[in-house]
């Protein structure tokens, strides 16, 4: 299997790749960082605007904020990426709403800006598994999903870096650990070991996640050799969970965006042909949706 540190590679554009008048204008105002930070706006007003507070929607938009952060180097362009994000947070809507899972939402999104950065050369994130663990156990007995998460990432073997799968190893096992104890701490005081009762998806939710579900199998299908060994865990055990609880179709959201992200959307779309065209498009994304949030913030 190809290293995935290959996700740092340098995508190489066709040579008679050229700038049009929007990517000008776009590079020089700077429109990547007002696109995105439309695209957080929408899905703070839209996913997530019926916590019963704004902070709690804020907190719950900064896990697809990790995943963002989590997904970048893979996608390359901002439109695919901003497409997995609106994705994600449609599927996390529901769960994180209806369960007031904010907080085990972020954490788990912080999960997967570690993890995936453990596998791109920002190998400094997983001292972060600890605290963001401890603190997922805090929360409640959901914090077994996140551990879950993580340590499938010690299947991927990483012959060209040795020693880096024991160091991982490591700060798992110590996560748990922690997570373990801070777990038992706040049980001895009346709350967390309770599991919390079954809420399976339905509706529009079950719908979307059926669809989600159908198309992440293709990719595992097709690009089954390309994929690490943790996308394909992943994405099949939360897939599966996710069918007993809407909260746990929040979590698969994340895992995945990421298979998809590693697949069809690999560096911005897998084809050589179409890239170019995703690139000059999400030069004429960014103004729509800048007025997209526009329009969801003063309606």
């Amino acid at each position: 299997m190809q290293n995935e540190d290959a996700a740092d590679a340098i995508v190489v554009l066709p040579a008679d790749y050229a700038p049009d008048w929007m990517e000008r204008a776009g590079r020089k105002l700077k429109m990547e960082y007002i696109g995105m930070g439309s695209v957080f706006t929408v899905i703070f007003k839209t996913a997530f605007v019926h916590l019963p507070r704004a902070s709690q929607s804020a907190i719950a938009t900064i896990g697809t904020l990790f995943l963002f952060m989590g997904l970048k180097k893979k996608t390359r362009d901002h439109i695919s990426c901003s497409l997995l994000l609106f994705i994600a947070a449609a599927l996390a809507g529901p769960g994180v709403t209806n369960g007031l899972w904010f907080v085990p939402y972020v954490l788990f999104g912080a999960c997967v800006w570690a993890m995936e950065g453990y596998l791109e050369k920002r190998r400094t994130r997983i001292y972060s598994l600890p605290l963001v663990l401890g603190g997922f156990a805090a929360t409640g007995s959901g914090w077994v999903l996140g551990l879950a998460f993580v340590a499938a990432y010690l299947l991927e073997p990483r012959p060209l870096l040795p020693g880096l799968r024991k160091r991982l190893a490591l700060l798992v096992a110590a996560s748990a650990i922690v997570a373990a104890v801070v777990a038992a701490y706040v049980g001895s005081r009346g709350n967390g070991l309770r599991v919390p009762a079954l809420s399976p998806p339905a509706g529009a939710l079950f719908v979307l996640y059926a669809v989600i579900a159908v198309i992440t199998v293709l990719c595992l299908a097709f690009y089954w050799s390309r994929l690490a060994w943790p996308h394909r865990v992943n994405a099949i055990l939360f897939g599966v969970l996710g069918a007993f609880d809407a909260r746990i179709v929040a979590l698969f959201g994340l895992a995945s965006m990421i298979v998809w992200s590693a697949t069809i959307f690999r560096h911005g779309i897998d084809s050589d042909r179409l890239r170019p065209y995703t690139k000059h498009a999400e030069w004429y994304f960014f103004p729509l949706v800048f007025a997209a949030a526009i329009w969801v913030v003063t309606r």
